[in-house]
C-alpha cells in the first residue's frame, strides 16, 4: 500500500508539474506572437526604408521627402539615409533588433515548456500505469 501511495504521490506531482509548465508554454507563446506581431511590421518598414534608400542612391531625378531633397545623380549616403528615414519615420533600427532578440528569446523558451511538457506527458503515462499496477496488486481495485 505505500508503493501505491509514492506512485500516486509522484502522479500527483507529475499532474502539478503539468498544469505549471502548460501555464509557462501559454505565456511564452503570447509573448512570442505579440512579438512577432511587432517585428513583422518592423520588416516590413525596414524593407520600405531601404526601397527608399535605394532609389536615392544613384537617382536619375530629383527626389523629396519632408524636409530632405535629394538632387539627380546623388552618391551621399548620409542624404539617401535622410531620405529614408523621412520617407519611413515608423522604422527603428534598434527597435527592430531588439524585437528579433525578443524573438529568438521567447521563442526559446516556448520550445523548452514545449518539450518540458512533452517528456511529462510521457513520465505521466508511466506513472498511471504504476500506479495503477500497485493497486491492483494490493486489492484496492478490484479488475
Amino acid at each position: 500500500m505505500s508503493n501505491t501511495a509514492a506512485l500516486l504521490c509522484n502522479l500527483l506531482r507529475t499532474n502539478a508539474d503539468i498544469n505549471y509548465y502548460t501555464q509557462q508554454e501559454i505565456y511564452w507563446s503570447n509573448l512570442l506572437e505579440a512579438n512577432s506581431k511587432k517585428l513583422q511590421k518592423q520588416v516590413k518598414y525596414e524593407t520600405a526604408y531601404e526601397k527608399a534608400y535605394d532609389s536615392a542612391i544613384d537617382n536619375t531625378s530629383a527626389k523629396q521627402a519632408g524636409n530632405v531633397s535629394v538632387a539627380a545623380n546623388n552618391q551621399n549616403e548620409c542624404l539617401a539615409s535622410a531620405y529614408a528615414r523621412e520617407k519611413v519615420p515608423e522604422y527603428d533600427k534598434d527597435y527592430s533588433e531588439t524585437l528579433a532578440d525578443l524573438d529568438i528569446e521567447y521563442d526559446t523558451m516556448k520550445t523548452m515548456y514545449d518539450t518540458l511538457l512533452e517528456e511529462l506527458r510521457a513520465n505521466q503515462e508511466a506513472e498511471k500505469q504504476a500506479t495503477s499496477t500497485a493497486a491492483q496488486d494490493t486489492g484496492l481495485i478490484n479488475q
